[in-house]
């Protein structure tokens, strides 16, 4: 009896420990997977948002928004940046945005992609603000007593990239009569504890605008201050990167991400202030996406029928 007993308890070892081989090979797949094609499976998302009262002229302007770059992502992958430039081109969009996190830990990463980073093109510009990470505040070089110098390298290195860089400002693109604002607001600090430009200051002289949108790098900005607001029509932002792994089906999404940011991907909002949240194109920490691909988001601004 006991030669049996151990007998069948050796078998349910052998079938556990199968179990777990079988886990673990399906994880190292998925991983894999995740390594050489999930981030890399860039996704284009066409999202058209409708406003009341939006002037006709506006009807059908179109941002793409892309965000959380951290190019050092692609410091060996230089190459396959060079079609998602060229695709988002094709869209021949009005204006190109990018809501923060060029780089990773310092401003150096970024000065091997100023040419490619240059070769977007759209009808009004291309326009940026840092995120935490550009900063430089995850280096050993800077902290908050000389962030700002490294924001000044930030600021020179998109400059040159024939970007427009926003920090904590506004600017103004004129549609024969009409008036678009864009503002944008630095995010300072690590996860979770961040400070955010000064919005009231940043949006000074966009009175008279047509339409106000405002670039933030963190969506839980928009959560805590900006939502209730009635005078920005659209936030975009990014940094959640959808935590680079997930579920995104028709109609049902998830991630981890939700547990820090409940506007963590996609569109939030209602009378017509609204936030689109940007998964991001890099990645950081583990270099791979599982089940959370890659975006560049076409938004077209609609008027309410």
């Amino acid at each position: 009896m006991e030669q049996k007993a151990a007998g069948r308890r050796t078998k349910r070892i052998r079938i556990i420990l199968w179990i777990f081989a079988l886990i673990f090979f399906v994880f190292i797949i998925i991983l894999l997977i995740g390594v050489f094609h999930g981030r890399f499976n860039y996704k284009y998302e066409t999202v058209e948002i409708e406003y009341t009262g939006l002037p006709d002229g506006l009807d059908g302007f179109t941002i793409v928004h892309i965000s959380d770059l951290h190019l050092d992502s692609f410091s060996k992958h230089k190459k396959k940046l060079i079609p998602v430039i060229d695709s988002i081109n094709s869209y021949e969009p009005d204006i190109i945005v990018n809501t923060g996190d060029f780089v990773t830990f310092i401003w150096r990463e970024m000065t091997p992609f100023t040419e490619i980073l240059a070769s977007m093109q759209s009808e009004y510009g291309v326009y940026a603000i840092p995120g935490n990470h550009d900063t430089g505040i995850y280096s050993a070089e800077y902290n908050s007593e000389n962030y700002e110098e490294h924001l000044d390298k930030m600021e020179d290195l998109l400059n040159s990239a024939d970007h427009t860089y926003l920090e904590n400002t506004s600017t103004i693109i004129s549609i024969d009569t009409l008036i678009i604002s864009l503002t944008g607001v630095t995010t300072y600090g690590m996860t979770p504890n961040f400070d955010y430009g000064d919005v009231d200051k940043a949006i000074q002289g966009t009175d008279s605008s047509d339409f106000r949108i405002l670039l933030t790098h963190d969506p839980n900005h928009w959560i805590d201050n900006i939502q209730y607001r009635n005078d920005i029509d659209l936030t975009l932002a990014g940094h959640t990167h959808g935590m680079q792994i997930g579920i995104l089906m028709p109609g049902f999404k998830i991630s981890p991400a939700k547990l820090l940011y409940p506007a963590w991907n996609g569109l939030y909002g209602k009378n017509d202030n609204y936030l689109y949240v940007n998964r991001g194109l890099g990645t950081i920490g583990l270099p791979a996406r599982i089940g959370m691909p890659p975006e560049i988001t076409v938004i077209k601004i609609k008027g309410k029928k």
